[in-house]
């Protein structure tokens, strides 16, 4: 499965992919950001996969109702451990997708274990064993290497066939409504929330 990309620096190219995400029935989406020398996390890059097409959003370059526009549909927004570029995504721009699939907790409903990684379900349901060098790489610096390029694009690459794998494996053992419930605190804006 190709992780080319298409990198998007410009509000009108953010827009096309906001109107793309209006036409289908879900997407992936993973983000990459900068918390370690301040007080709220810093969205440095947003990887939306759509289809066989992936799109790599320079968050800092776009702007605010531009990045809320991307997440104006009823899409299924498909996550792994979701809560983080949750919260990021809501303090960035004061959006973030509505509804959601987080692969971790559907994974953990499915019998995969607490805390199941992204690239442990990639080995397990994909059949891939993806490269996590630039797990901790500064994606707030700027210009971005092909190889973090590379890793960023991997990340939401194989989450829509992990999600059509869970999602049957769930329905079969009739746990699908589980996910469900567990999704409800995701989707809550009152759990992105901080008070100083």
């Amino acid at each position: 499965m190709s992780t080319a990309y298409r990198w998007i620096d410009d509000d009108q190219s953010a827009s096309a992919v906001a109107d793309r995400l209006k036409t289908v029935v879900n997407y992936a989406i993973d983000t990459e950001f900068h918390r370690e020398k301040t007080y709220f996390p810093q969205l440095a890059l947003i990887q939306i996969r759509v289809g066989d097409e992936t799109f790599l959003l320079d968050a800092p370059r776009l702007s605010a109702p531009v990045l809320a526009e991307v997440f104006n549909n009823n899409a299924v927004a498909i996550l792994h451990a979701a809560q983080q570029d949750l919260e990021v995504l809501s303090l960035a721009c004061g959006a973030k997708p509505e509804v959601i699939f987080d692969t971790q907790i559907a994974a953990m409903v499915a019998g995969f274990g607490d805390q199941a990684s992204y690239d442990s379900l990639c080995r397990s349901l994909a059949g891939v064993q993806i490269d996590k060098a630039h797990r901790f790489s500064d994606w707030s610096a700027r210009p971005l290497s092909e190889s973090q390029l590379a890793y960023a694009a991997a990340d939401v690459t194989h989450l829509r066939k992990i999600f059509v794998s869970l999602t049957l494996s769930l329905e079969r053992e009739g746990r699908i409504d589980w996910v469900g419930q567990e999704m409800g605190a995701l989707a809550d804006p009152a759990t992105y929330l901080t008070d100083p």
